[in-house]
């Protein structure tokens, strides 16, 4: 399958590597595409591609305005004009213009801005100027599409930029006419009106006026009435009484001669001269001071109320002055009022003609000045001269091209190798069934192998001894897990070896799925007991295998009638364990055959026969799940027909030693790979050297008969 993969693989790619294994010359310009339009005057992010998607179309734009008919045809003009003619003389302008539509290239760098204009050409003439020429066509006609029709578009913003101004003139000459009126000067959106400010305040007065002449008012009458002070005041009469410095000198006074005179009474009676005395002298003096703060209480009171009687009548005359100017101003409120929301719609109309002259004035600019400017386009690289050819070269193709073919065949052999699920190692096998090898038998192809083979039988007779010996059991069930052609010559061979060893040996033909007649002729066989035409002795017969004699029961004349009567089998395999030391029983398929599980669960316990490089993995798994249901006493593994070269890596050495009883290493005194070309040039020598010998009696004869 390599050697096809790879012819396919060469036969394919030789035309395509000899193709493109052609040098050939080539230039190329790169042109960046930025995001951002590259202003002159403005920010640069005012005009900006607004997301990826919409970017990826525009430089797909570009590159299909690159290979227009237009733009190489104003290339080819401007060649023209500076007397560079490089259009074939066969071609005519049109087909050289749409032959060159179909060469040049026009790509993207990754991960950049930046895009590429190439040519390939056998000739290298001309190439460069040819690119630089397309180049700059494209450039021009990229800006001139960017900003198109600029003349016209500037001729009329300047006619709309006049009649702004002469607008704008207009309302600014109405608006000083108002700002003379109104006495203002300023008008701004946050401007109010400064009459309504002034109203605001003069109401807010009278308000004031009016609450503070009524709080006089009635802070006079409490104070007629009461004989007290309003409580806004900040002391009471007896406060203000208490806090005079002669009237609390003189309390004082009186104070200590009371308490002088009470203590003077404390030690007299009242018939005491003295007694009389001290007690007028302090009702005096306390009469006296209740006199004196008598007039201070009168006096206070009479001052108090002129203070605020005239408070008051300040009260009410700041109330009618502020209500006189109230009624005044509002008189003109409405007068003032229009003409100010007029001045401020003028104001208005002026900042909606200010923004249209901006507008107009940046749009002037943009196509005035931005007509020059970098734009989104722009050179970067221009096309140099082509001097040295590129490309693989055929050399380089073809050896690309085996080593592709080479890789292709070793991995469409890898592939197949790995997809391939078969068992070829007993490793596999011990793996899937989770259970260690109780034998295994190389596959027979040759000398080597078959003296290896009759090892590997005499190993596998020395475990049925052991467990024999362990278990006291000698049936051994055998049954492969599909049909295994090698499945009887496994039991023939084992049971040959146990012969050669000594043992007395049976073996049971019970393969209802290929039952294999003929070892004995005319000899009775495992159906005719069954069915009852013969007993347990009559059935078995000697047999000769490489020159060793053992018993057998061959499986029947009847070879279309399945296994019956199971507990008469039962019966007779116990016959015969007690008559032999090893009963082999050769079972069907375990995953082809009903009878094999029946048979399994009459016997109790089966060798699983695993074919390699036959059976596939997931058939080992489930007659696993075969045998777990099944759920028998014993089970073992038997790998069978293992590969030498997919066994494993030790099994080429493993037979070499088996046979010349000596360490491999010291066998193979030179590499694996030497010594088979050394076995190759000998086999063909000597075929060669026979090959002449058997013509020469041809040419004896051929001789004498001259």
């Amino acid at each position: 399958m390599a050697l096809a993969v790879w012819l396919v693989v060469m036969i394919i790619g030789t035309p395509i590597a000899w193709i493109k294994g052609e040098p050939h010359y080539e230039a190329e310009s790169i042109f960046q595409v930025s995001p951002t339009y590259m202003k002159n005057v403005e920010a640069d992010s005012e005009i900006q591609i607004g997301s990826n998607s919409q970017y990826r179309e525009y430089v797909s734009h570009l590159a299909k305005t690159v290979v227009r008919y237009d733009v190489i045809e104003r290339a080819l003009d401007n060649l023209a004009k500076t007397g560079i003619d490089i259009k074939p003389a066969a071609l005519t302008q049109r087909k050289f213009i749409e032959k060159l539509q179909q060469r040049v290239f026009v790509s993207t760098i990754p991960d950049t801005y930046m895009v590429r204009i190439g040519i390939e050409s056998n000739d290298k003439n001309d190439l460069d100027t040819l690119i630089n020429a397309i180049t700059g066509s494209f450039l021009d006609t990229t800006k001139n599409e960017q900003i198109y029709g600029s003349a016209e578009r500037l001729q009329f913003i300047h006619e709309a930029e006049t009649k702004i101004r002469a607008e704008i003139s207009a309302l600014e000459a109405s608006r000083v006419i108002l700002a003379e009126k109104l006495g203002v000067t300023t008008f701004t959106e946050n401007t109010l009106n400064p009459f309504d400010a002034v109203l605001t305040q003069a109401r807010d007065r009278l308000t004031r006026a009016a609450i503070e002449r009524t709080e006089a008012d009635a802070s006079y009458q409490i104070f007629i009435k009461q004989k007290e002070l309003p409580f806004d005041f900040r002391f009471s009469l007896r406060d203000l009484r208490q806090q005079d410095l002669g009237m609390q000198t003189m309390r004082n006074e009186v104070f200590k001669r009371i308490e002088e005179i009470t203590q003077a009474l404390t030690g007299l009676t009242s018939s005491h001269p003295l007694y009389q005395g001290l007690v007028d002298e302090m009702e005096k003096i306390t009469a006296d001071l209740n006199v004196r703060e008598a007039a201070y209480d009168l006096k206070s009171i009479e001052n108090y109320k002129v203070r605020l009687a005239a408070t008051l009548d300040q009260k009410k005359r700041i109330e009618q002055e502020v209500q006189k100017t109230v009624i005044s101003l509002e008189g003109q409120a409405a007068d003032y009022a229009r003409t100010f929301q007029q001045a401020m719609r003028l104001t208005s109309e002026i900042k909606k003609r200010d923004a249209e002259l901006e507008t107009v004035r940046n749009r002037e600019n943009f196509l005035d000045t931005e007509r020059n400017a970098l734009g989104f386009v722009r050179l970067v690289t221009p096309a140099l001269p082509a001097e040295t050819p590129s490309g693989t070269g055929k050399t380089r193709s073809f050896t690309i091209l085996l080593i592709l073919a080479l890789g292709c065949a070793l991995g469409s052999a890898i592939m197949m190798d790995m997809s391939d699920r078969r068992i070829r190692s007993v490793n596999e096998a011990e793996s899937l069934m989770g259970i260690p090898a109780a034998g295994w038998q190389i596959l027979v192809n040759n000398l080597p192998t078959r003296l290896f083979g009759m090892e590997q039988t005499r190993r596998f007779a020395a475990t049925l001894i052991r467990n024999r010996d362990t278990e006291a059991g000698n049936l051994f069930a055998f049954s492969s897990v599909k049909g295994s052609p090698g499945l009887t010559n496994i039991i023939l061979e084992t049971a040959t070896t146990l012969r050669q060893l000594g043992h007395t040996v049976l073996v049971v033909q019970a393969n209802t799925y290929s039952p294999i007649a003929g070892l004995v002729e005319h000899a009775l066989g495992l159906t005719e007991y069954l069915n009852g035409s013969a007993n347990a002795t009559e059935i078995i017969h000697p047999y000769v295998n490489n020159g060793i004699t053992f018993d057998l029961i061959e499986f029947g004349k009847q070879i279309d009638l399945g296994v019956k009567n199971l507990d008469v089998l039962s019966a007779g395999v116990k016959q015969w364990e007690q008559s032999y030391d090893f009963v082999l029983i050769d079972l069907p398929p375990l995953l082809l055959s009903a009878d094999a599980e029946l048979l399994v669960e009459s016997l109790g316990q089966v060798f699983l026969v695993v074919e390699a490089e036959s059976v596939l993995r997931g058939e080992v798994s489930r007659a696993k799940r075969l045998l777990q249901k099944i759920d028998p006493k014993a089970v073992g593994l038997f790998v069978n027909s293992v590969p030498m070269f997919f066994g494993g890596g030790y099994m080429e050495a493993l037979v070499v030693e088996t046979i010349i009883r000596k360490n491999y290493n010291v066998f193979m005194n030179k590499p694996s790979w030497l010594l088979q070309l050394q076995i190759f040039w000998t086999r063909w020598y000597v075929q060669f050297r026979l090959g002449r010998q058997k013509q020469r009696p041809v040419l004896v004869a051929q001789n004498s008969d001259k």
